[in-house]
Parts: C-alpha cells; structure tokens; sequence
C-alpha cells in the first residue's frame, strides 16, 4: 500500500512540474477530472493494472527515459530524468501487482486480462502510428518520432505478449 501511496503522491508531483514546464512555453494543461473510487471485482481491477500500469504506465516510463535522454531543452531532460524513474517505478508495481493477483485469478480470468493487455497493445500501436509528434515537440521535447514509438512500443511488447 505506501508503494501505491506513494505512487499517488509522484503522479501529483508529475503534474506540477510538466504545469511549470508547460506555463514556461506559453502553454496550459487542461484540469482532470478523477472520478471518485468505487469498490470493484479483482479482475476488474487485474483489468484497470493491465490497461493502465502494465501497458501504458510500463510505456510511459519507456518515453519518458527517452525524452530525458534525448530533449534538446535542458530544463525538460533534468524534468522527465526524474519523472521516468518515478514512472518505472510505477510499471514495476503495476507487474507486482499483476503477479500477485494472477495466483489468485482463474485461468479464464487470467486469460481475458492477458487478451486485455494485447489489445491494449494494439490500440496503443494504432495511437502511436496514427499520430505523429510535431517536429519541434521531437526536438525540443525529446518526443519520440512515430518510428523511435513504433520501435519501444515492439520491444514492449514482445516482453508482454
């Protein structure tokens, strides 16, 4: 659980650096809306960790180490070298978590999360192919291009298929 907590606490740190990042460039980022918890099924939540933490999150850490390494501004590589070791640290409990409720989901149920994540995967693919970054996000941003996305996004999944 502090794991998690702590977690939560990282994602609103996440939120005050890219807004002073975005404030820096003329720009804003739009308010979210979280809806408030509501108590769900194991695989449900198997379902939401497969979605958002095994695929996206595990995807996100993967940009966010290629942006810090690669953003021609330096304000935005010191930013996102911090945020993507908070963001592996995420994917590797979205696996932990994984691993612990696979003992004790079905096999069918096992199955259907694991389908989950492949479509996950897919559908993340069409969103990388279909939408390329502008040049200067690439640039300035570190941004990875649709083929560098294309490329991190192949070797993930090899590793979740």
């Amino acid at each position: 659980m502090s794991a998690a907590r702590r977690s939560a606490q990282d994602e609103v740190r996440h939120t005050r650096i890219m807004q002073a990042l975005a404030h820096r460039h003329g720009a804003s980022m739009p308010e979210v809306d979280i809806p408030p918890f509501q108590p769900r099924s194991l695989e449900a939540m198997c379902a939401e960790n497969a979605v958002e933490g095994c695929v996206r999150e595990t995807f996100g850490a993967l940009v966010t180490g290629w942006q810090a390494r690669t953003a021609g501004d330096a304000e935005v590589r010191r930013a996102l070298g911090s945020i993507s070791r908070d963001e592996l640290r995420h994917a590797e409990l979205a696996w932990a978590v994984d691993a612990w409720a696979a003992e004790r989901l079905t096999p069918p149920e096992r199955e259907r999360i694991l389908q989950l994540r492949r479509e996950t995967l897919r559908a993340l693919e069409h969103e990388v192919g279909s939408q390329p970054p502008p040049e200067h996000f690439v640039r300035e941003a570190g941004v990875p291009s649709r083929d560098q996305a294309l490329s991190l996004l192949q070797g993930l999944a090899a590793l979740v298929a």
